[in-house]
Order: C-alpha cells, then structure tokens, then sequence
C-alpha cells in the first residue's frame, strides 16, 4: 500500500511558507501561542489551534484535522490501462505511471523515478510498445532513470514543457494534444510547484485519467517552489475543473480522484460542503 504523502504538519508548513507567515505572526493572527502551532508542525493534533489558524491560512479546518487524525486514504484504483510504480528516492517514495491502450498494444511512460526497472518488466510482460515518455517537471526525483527508459526504448519519442528543456526532448506546451494508441490526451500547464509543471488528461480507458505530477497529492500539494499562489491557481484551473471520477495520479503518494480531492484536500476550501 502506498502511504499518504503529507498530513497535518506537512500542509501547515507549506501553507506558512507559501502565504510567508511566521510563526509569529501566525500565532498573534490566530490567538494562539507560539508553542501551540509548533506543536502542530511537530504533528500533534489539537482541534482548537486547528479551527483558529485555518481560516489565517486559508485552509479548511475539517480535512485539516481529517488529515491530523490520519482517518483518511482515498478509495484503491484498479483501471485496466493504468499502472503505477513507486521507487525510492532518498528517504520518500516517487510515481511512475504506464498507460496503455489495450486494443492496440501501444503505451506511453509517464515519469520515471527512481528506477523504471518495474516498468520496463511490466510494459514486457504485457507485449506493450512504449512510444512515448511524457515528463511531468524535471525535478531529480521524477526523471532519474531516464536514460535507461529510453535505451530500453530507443524509437520512443520523450517530451517536456518548453520551460524545462532537455536534451533530445520534444519541448511543449499546455494545449498540446497527444495519442496513445486510440486513447487521446491534452496537456495542461500547472506550473507553480517547478517552472513547467505538466499535467496530461487522458481519455478512452474506463475512467479519465489525470498524470499530475507533483501539482497535487491525495489530500495535498505539492509546495510551491517557484510560486504557491500559481500552483493553487493553475490546479483550480486545469485540474479540479475535471470530471470528478477522473482518476488522479500524483508524484507521490496514492492515486486519488477530483471528487475525492474536491471533498478532502484542505488546501481548496471552496469546494467543501
């Protein structure tokens, strides 16, 4: 089973750090102590300092302490067309994802990891033909084991945002439209987390299907490294306006839905009931 990415501590901290509040003044805000709110940060569940900073960081209380009470993992996915694969990356755990169009054999790699050896076996054992290698970001962690992929798959064409160029990729953009095998996709630029964050829609397997990179996590985010009030935007536009029983697929952590999301991700208030 894959383990939640973020809970309490975690979304706080990103939250503080992308608003740029301090302690401090997160506390002088909220009414609370110093000490309360890093006893938050340190993980310790207190429902009162939990109702009071919400609001400051405009985050919403109940997922909040949903998530400080670890009660919450979203439903398993099982879609015939998606698989996932985790690897180890120092001490957390990143996504891969093959998807595949059953009809014709023909199947595209999203990210690598750390080591895209399951997936190489996987794509073998199946009589796939990978054609495509599609980057979410070029973050270290997702992009690892690239050369091996491609030596696996030499004819594979590899591709990612214009912002983020490399070597002997194909450079796009949001708006590129793609196929794998009759499945169509699109891409979608939530940028915020990297410079070029990708997203890839994916349509004609039983469900559809977003490869979202490190946009968002089951019940998170990722932090917003080179601007959180872009990532928070550019997932509102591109990724939660999707069909609720799209299937999330995130860097890291287990796969989830929009409607999952919508209901549980407290970094998105205004989808609450």
């Amino acid at each position: 089973m894959i383990g939640i990415e973020d809970f309490l501590e975690d979304i706080v901290g990103k939250a503080m750090r992308g608003i740029g509040i301090s302690t401090h003044q997160l506390a002088k805000l909220a009414n609370v102590s110093e000490a309360e709110i890093n006893k938050l940060l340190d993980g310790q569940c207190a429902e009162s300092v939990i109702n009071s900073i919400a609001p400051h960081l405009q985050l919403d209380p109940v997922s909040l302490l949903i998530s400080a009470k670890k009660t919450w993992r979203p439903k398993d996915v099982a879609l015939n067309g998606l698989e996932i694969f985790t690897s180890n990356w120092h001490n957390m755990k990143v996504n891969s994802f093959l998807v595949w169009d059953e009809s014709t054999g023909l199947a595209a790699a999203f990210d690598t990891g750390s080591d895209s050896k399951n997936l190489i076996e996987t794509a073998k054992y199946k009589n796939l033909e990978i054609t495509s290698i599609y980057l979410t970001h070029t973050h270290n962690d997702h992009i690892a084991d690239l050369d091996k992929l491609m030596k696996s798959y030499p004819n594979a064409n590899v591709y990612v945002s214009i912002k983020e160029p490399l070597s002997g990729a194909n450079l796009i953009d949001s708006g590129h439209q793609f196929k794998i095998g009759k499945l169509s996709g699109i891409t979608y630029s939530t940028h915020g987390h990297s410079i070029g964050g990708l997203t890839y829609f994916i349509n004609g397997l039983e469900r559809p299907v977003a490869i979202v990179g490190d946009a968002l996590f089951a019940g998170s985010m990722g932090g917003g490294m080179v601007s959180y009030q872009d990532a928070l935007k550019t997932n509102r536009l591109y990724i939660f306006s999707l069909p609720d029983n799209t299937v999330v697929c995130p860097g890291h952590g287990p796969m989830t839905s929009i409607r999952e999301e919508k209901e549980k991700n407290p970094f998105y208030p205004e989808y609450k009931n």
